[in-house]
């Protein structure tokens, strides 16, 4: 295989066309192909069965989806997306089809909204070519200036499968009851097309929300329908779909209630990747959502770390299996900051090698660097 210095001379082969295409580069460099940066959705375990890590979350210059049915949580999740990429110095923008996205509501999740840009929109025609010009001027601002100084933009569509095509609209107007003839598929995976590149290139991530629905189908899949077509599932990077089991107070010690929910505290969400180009496909977790009080950060990862033997049934409740440790009984433990602080750092580098394409090494190595990690503690406690 030929070096970069080897590659970098041979200026008569790939000169003319590297000047047909700026963003040529050799693939070990290469920026628009290499996701550097992530968004924490909030809850580590959805972190996990999307970027192979705890702490990582939604990849920048991607494009990510959140499928589910109503009440799913799609909108709290990528709005709180936005809440984190906003603390990374990232001006959120939002195109919203159902008019659903509030101040308040969005303040609820900690969103700053004078920092948000929101855009209602009808159309997928109107949506693509306001986020395709966005895209390019961002493009265009950021080319001559140091990564340092650079605007950050994260994009949220909400939702997918509210946009109406331009057809659908006109036919309305004119009082047609013309059915969709798969116009409104193709706009939508027309508009995919157009915005990987670019934001990829611009580094934005773009969320989007989504509509599911079940299927005529004689055998079920465990894959839904979504609203739009094939489109979303060619073309993001990343589909997460969502399920959902209200539950009341009584199944969730400490759950904090509203006085008018009928004793309805929240919901637990199922959360499986159906697509994923970073980790593998079919990653599946349960995380908590209180109405009150938001996503559980610690949701899942008792499942986790069960499921990767990081921890262990034991005659009396769990071992760390580390340090063979006792950390108790699962209702004891399962939403400790205290004992997670000891078991995610052996979970993250289990993870990384079992999830992760390419990444972690032996089990030799991850046991050296978390005695390092645990060397680390220990100094800064003396």
């Amino acid at each position: 295989m030929a070096k970069k210095s080897e590659l970098a001379k041979m200026t008569s082969i790939f000169g003319s066309v590297d000047k047909m295409n700026p963003d040529a580069s050799i693939l070990e460099d290469n920026s628009i192909s290499t996701v550097n940066e992530w968004i924490s959705t909030g809850c580590y375990a959805l972190n996990a069965i999307i970027s192979g890590s705890l702490y990582k979350g939604i990849p920048r210059g991607r494009i990510t989806g959140f499928s589910g049915p109503s009440m799913s949580g799609k909108t709290f999740i990528i709005n709180k997306c936005i809440a984190n990429a906003q603390k990374e110095g990232y001006i959120g923008v939002i195109w919203d089809s159902e008019v659903a996205v509030d101040k308040k509501g969005a303040m609820g999740v900690g969103v700053d909204p004078s920092k948000v840009k929101s855009y209602p929109v009808e159309s997928v025609e109107e949506c693509r070519n306001q986020i395709s010009t966005l895209l390019d001027n961002l493009i265009k601002h950021n080319e001559t200036l140091e990564e340092k100084d650079k605007q950050k933009i994260i994009i949220s569509i909400d939702s997918l499968g509210n946009l109406a095509s331009s057809k659908e609209l006109k036919d309305a107007e004119a009082g047609k009851d013309a059915t969709d003839t798969g116009t409104r598929a193709k706009c939508i995976k027309s508009m995919m097309r157009v915005l990987t590149y670019k934001a990829a290139k611009a580094g934005v991530p773009i969320l989007f929300s989504n509509h599911i629905y079940e299927g005529m189908e004689m055998f079920p899949s465990l894959v839904k329908t979504q609203s739009g077509g094939k489109g979303p599932i060619y073309l993001a990077s990343v589909l997460v779909q969502l399920s959902t089991r209200n539950e009341k107070t009584s199944e969730n010690d400490g759950a904090v209630a509203l006085a008018n929910s009928h004793n309805i505290s929240g919901v637990t969400l199922g959360a499986l990747t159906i697509k994923n180009r970073f980790v593998p496909s079919f990653l599946k977790t349960e995380l908590y959502l209180n109405f009150k009080t938001g996503l559980d950060p610690y949701a899942g990862l008792f499942e986790l770390a069960e499921a990767f033997e990081v921890i262990k049934k034991a005659e009396k409740g769990y071992n760390f299996l580390f340090n063979g440790e006792s950390i108790g009984r699962k209702k004891e433990f399962e939403k400790s900051k205290e004992v997670w602080e000891k078991i995610m750092p052996v979970l993250e580098k289990v993870l990384n090698e079992k999830l992760c394409y390419g990444g972690g090494g032996d089990s030799e190595d991850i046991a050296t660097e978390i005695e390092e990690l645990e060397d680390e503690e220990v100094d800064d406690k003396e």
